[in-house]
């Protein structure tokens, strides 16, 4: 940070022209970044099925988790 004359505190005009640029538009198709809905589980206390099943669609770790988890489950179920 650095002052400027009327002893403000600015940013170098290096990151914020790298940082502060119009972002693209989201691709059609690319499924919509959520966390769980806590407030669909009101009436009952969540499971862990709900929790994981929840993960894949809040982001890219927690999506590799919900995967990583169904590919267990269908480990588990073949002979």
């Amino acid at each position: 940070m650095t002052n400027n004359d009327a002893g403000s505190r600015t940013a170098p005009s290096t990151a914020t022209d790298a940082v502060l640029v119009p972002s693209d538009p989201v691709p059609q198709g690319v499924q919509k970044v959520q966390g769980i809905d806590f407030d669909a589980h009101h009436a009952a206390d969540i499971t862990v099925v709900d929790l994981v099943d929840g993960m894949a669609n809040m982001g890219f770790q927690a999506s590799a988790v919900a995967d990583a988890v169904q590919i267990i489950n269908q480990m588990v179920r073949q002979p």
